[in-house]
């Protein structure tokens, strides 16, 4: 992972207009998002809270007027019921226990509190830089986990997924993956249908710049299609720390990706090519998996306990479209049997998050916690900006 690629600092910025629509909403819808109508039944709740509940002593026995019933003892379609009746209905037992107790979530309590000196006073990215390299953040808790969030246009639909840092420079925050698939983020970001590839059995190529300032609205192609706004957020719960990054996206250009390309491992590589990412490779219609299903392998109808899976359970579960990714797999393997070095595919490599705004997060008791958020303000140039510092209420 490389922290020290340098650039010019610029910005390549595209803002996109989205016309005003009119929407008009139902009294009967209003009515049945009602919580306070009796006619609206509340979702059923799986987990709730599970930190501000007070765990019931090992010790605490029943009172003697109370029958005992042991869990054993029922059959598992009561125990389910019971579970849903604990956790959908109001006014129960649960309900009960959670007011009537004081609540022992998590407190950030372990680290000092974030002041504006400890702030770097013109970067953010400096700044994000010294807390990336705080010694208490271990290697082994893998601190370059972070989740990216792209939506789609017009619809607005948000989809986020754990991706890791590979580059940290001056202009921004560098991730790698497949951003040829318009099934996954990379028809989100870059559109789809933005390029001429005839041959609709592989991904379409990424956008690539002639030159890494080069503005990406000049890929006119994408101009209209893609959202180039993404968020990037980092959370290190040993510091109870949050770094949020609000952007711009751009494709690096074909050099930076081949650099990071030629670290991977061979399988990795080979994975990259037989992978169209998000693409279904099986699906199954509603119900269709009651009777076809191995039950042996997953939780039964009325229980929320699985058993031990079989390390053999890739021969022995039926068929759910792994094997056309397996035989991807053998395909480009056979292609690439007699190549020393795997070139970098078209439609991989890296995309940059240049900020426009990035907040930093130090959890506080309470959850009074300390957030100071840099904000770029443009300049009379394209190359020309500054960062304002705001405090934000937590």
């Amino acid at each position: 992972m490389s922290h020290h690629r340098l650039h010019t600092p610029a910005r390549s910025l595209l803002r996109l207009s989205l016309p005003r629509r009119n929407y008009r909403i139902s009294r009967s819808y209003l009515s049945a998002m009602d919580s306070t109508n009796p006619q609206q039944k509340r979702p059923k709740k799986l987990i709730f809270a599970p930190g501000d509940i007070e765990a019931a002593s090992e010790s605490q026995t029943p009172k003697q007027s109370e029958p005992v019933t042991t869990a054993s003892a029922l059959p598992a379609r009561l125990l389910a019921e019971a579970l849903r009746a604990d956790t959908m209905t109001p006014h129960t037992a649960l309900d009960n226990k959670v007011v009537s107790n004081p609540a022992r979530a998590h407190q950030f309590v372990r680290n000092p509190p974030l002041t504006v000196s400890q702030l770097h006073p013109t970067n953010p990215l400096y700044q994000f830089h010294a807390w990336f390299r705080d010694p208490r953040l271990e290697l082994s808790s893998a601190p370059e986990t972070c989740t990216l969030a792209t939506a789609s246009l017009p619809s607005g639909r948000v989809s986020a997924r754990v991706v890791y840092l590979k580059e940290l420079d001056e202009r921004g925050w560098a991730v790698y993956s497949n951003w040829g698939s318009r099934e996954g983020k990379g028809g989100q970001v870059f559109g789809s249908g933005g390029s001429d590839n005839a041959d609709s059995s592989v991904p379409e190529a990424m956008p690539v710049l002639s030159g890494v300032d080069e503005p990406l609205v000049q890929d006119l192609g994408l101009q209209q299609q893609g959202n180039k706004w993404a968020a990037l957020t980092f959370c290190w719960p040993v510091l109870e720390r949050q770094v949020r990054i609000e952007g711009m996206v751009e494709p690096l250009s074909r050099e930076e990706s081949e650099m990071y390309w030629r670290t991977r491992e061979r399988g990795s590589q080979i994975g990259a090519w037989a992978s169209w990412q998000s693409k279904v490779l099986w699906s199954a219609e509603p119900d269709s998996l009651v009777s076809r299903r191995r039950k042996s392998f997953g939780p039964g109808e009325d229980s929320i306990v699985y058993p031990e899976i079989p390390h053999d359970i890739n021969e022995t579960d039926i068929d759910d479209g792994r094997d056309l990714l397996e035989k991807r797999v053998q395909e480009m393997e056979a292609r690439f049997s007699d190549t020393k070095e795997i070139p970098l595919p078209p439609f991989w490599g890296g995309v940059r998050l240049i900020p426009e705004s990035v907040e930093f997060w130090q959890g506080r008791r309470s959850r009074l916690h300390d957030r100071f958020r840099y904000v770029r303000i443009h300049g009379t140039d394209e190359s020309s900006y500054e960062w304002r510092i705001e405090r934000l209420s937590p």
